[in-house]
């Protein structure tokens, strides 16, 4: 019988201790309200009972159980016993108790009040993170954008780069750009990556045609406003493209316009695997992909038309030089095509040499022009059937300053009136007007009085008969490092002599 009033008073404590744990939890479910059987009074009339029981089991246990009295009166003074200590084991171990509990109840609710805005500050970092990759990605490719306004000069290169920055966006799967030649109402592809096939040839947008403004390509230029489709599986668009985007998985796409000023020259149509891809960061960043874009085409009709002028500039002072040619040719019926040849010649050798497109353009028009000063020489004297006095030789002989004097006043790309004034120098000194020597000649001067004698010699004049290529090509090879430069004369040997050079026919 001892044991098992062990037993009891082991339960009880057992028992006591479960009431102290419910009673922690609870106060947290319930806002720390305490119930009845949870309280200190309970758990002492508990220990109390539990106590008495005790002495019970001990008395029976070693059989000296007392009268019932001794017992009733027993069982009273150890009530009145626990009742008198009731406020010192409150007080002293309950009320301590208590708060400690309630203590931890706060730290622990605060700790998960910490953890829980962790958690949330957690979450939130991620988001900003893959934000900032996003936006990263997106500045990266405007840098390649414009890198791409910078380096390229033929469109079909420019708008391929723009499209390959575009598609490294990794929400972005299909690229269209569009542009609006000048006085067509077609849309004309210039670029795209993404599916090539089916789904490229179905973008066919006509502006004149009334269907066009239900398409968004062609909404947005005939709008001027950006149009997306932020689900293209309920979203209306025409036909068969709806099909062709959704068999390669695009969910969303957008047209930008690109507009120069007010005016809308081309449109950018971008497709995406993910519904509602496109937000107001995407859209800004392409916004600013389309304003690239019409910066690019304007730099391209710019500098098509640029090309153009030039061209037609060209055209007309090609026509012009000639014509001045013609007037001296007129003059001189004798050395008619003269300039025509030895500006064959010339650009033969200087090419012969190596030298560039720029500088052979200025050797060709040196050479239409090196006898022009020969307007102020009388034709009595051009024509003279016989040799020249020392005075018509000396008028002849003005010629190269006669054009300097004209040509000096003309703004040419290439120094012309110093080319003509020197085409008569010599490497030895002995020509004229200036007696120049050697590198004080200009290399191009050098080129043209080689191509000028070797023509002169294999013509016809009225003072004799033609001597021939075969004479004038010992002239200037007896000559070379003497009178002529020997670089120009080896490159005028090799023309005739290897690769069968000939003057053209005049038309």
């Amino acid at each position: 019988m001892f044991f098992v009033g062990l037993l009891v008073l082991t339960r009880s404590v057992g028992k006591s201790r479960k009431i102290l744990n419910d009673k922690e939890k609870n106060m947290t479910k319930n806002n720390n309200k305490v119930s009845l059987y949870q309280s200190p009074i309970y758990l002492f009339v508990i220990l109390a009972i539990s106590v008495i029981v005790a002495e019970m089991q001990i008395m029976i246990c070693f059989h000296f159980l007392p009268a019932f009295p001794v017992v009733i009166g027993a069982v009273i003074d150890s009530l009145l016993l626990f009742i008198l200590l009731l406020p010192i084991i409150y007080f002293f171990v309950f009320r301590p108790l208590k708060l400690h509990i309630s203590k931890r109840e706060e730290t622990e609710t605060a700790l998960r009040f910490a953890n829980e805005q962790l958690q949330c500050n957690i979450t939130n970092l991620k988001q900003t993170e893959e934000k900032l990759r996003h936006l990263n990605t997106i500045l990266i490719s405007l840098r390649k954008v414009n890198e791409a306004l910078l380096t390229c000069k033929e469109e079909s290169h420019l708008f391929g780069k723009i499209c390959d920055s575009i598609l490294h966006v990794g929400f972005i799967k299909f690229v269209w750009i569009g542009v609006i030649e000048k006085g067509s109402s077609e849309v004309k592809l210039v670029a795209q990556k993404g599916f090539e096939d089916v789904f490229i040839s179905s973008i066919n947008i006509d502006l004149k045609d009334v269907s066009s403004h239900l398409d968004p390509i062609g909404k947005a230029i005939h709008t001027g406003e950006p149009v997306d489709l932020l689900d293209i599986e309920r979203d209306s668009i025409k036909e068969p493209r709806k099909d062709e985007a959704m068999k390669r998985g695009y969910a969303s796409s957008v047209a930008i316009p690109v507009k120069d000023g007010g005016e809308v020259v081309g449109v950018l149509s971008v497709c995406s695997d993910k519904k509602y891809a496109f937000g107001k960061e995407e859209m800004e960043y392409l916004m600013e992909v389309a304003n690239d874009i019409a910066v690019g085409v304007k730099s391209l009709w710019l500098e098509k038309d640029l090309k153009r002028s030039i061209g037609n500039l060209q055209r007309t002072l090609n026509t012009t030089i000639e014509a001045i040619s013609l007037m001296g040719e007129m003059r001189d019926p004798y050395t008619a095509g003269h300039e025509r040849r030895v500006a064959q010649l010339a650009c033969a050798i200087a090419k012969e040499i190596g030298m560039t497109e720029d500088q052979i353009e200025g050797i060709r028009v040196c050479a239409f022009l090196h006898d022009i000063g020969k307007i102020v020489v009388p034709s009595e004297i051009l024509s003279k059937p016989s040799q020249l006095n020392e005075y018509e030789y000396g008028i002849v002989k003005s010629h190269p300053r006669v054009g300097y004097d004209i040509l000096k006043r003309l703004e040419f790309p290439w120094p012309v009136a110093q080319i003509v004034l020197q085409h008569h120098e010599m490497v030895n000194g002995s020509g004229y007007p200036m007696g120049l020597k050697g590198e004080a000649i200009g290399f191009e001067a050098r080129i043209l009085a080689v191509a000028d004698v070797v023509e002169a010699m294999s013509g016809h004049r009225p003072y004799r008969a033609a001597l021939g290529i075969d004479k004038a090509l010992d002239e200037i090879s007896r000559n070379k490092e003497v009178l002529y430069d020997a670089k120009v004369v080896d490159a005028c040997m090799r023309l005739f002599m290897e690769k069968g050079f000939r003057f053209e026919a005049l038309g």
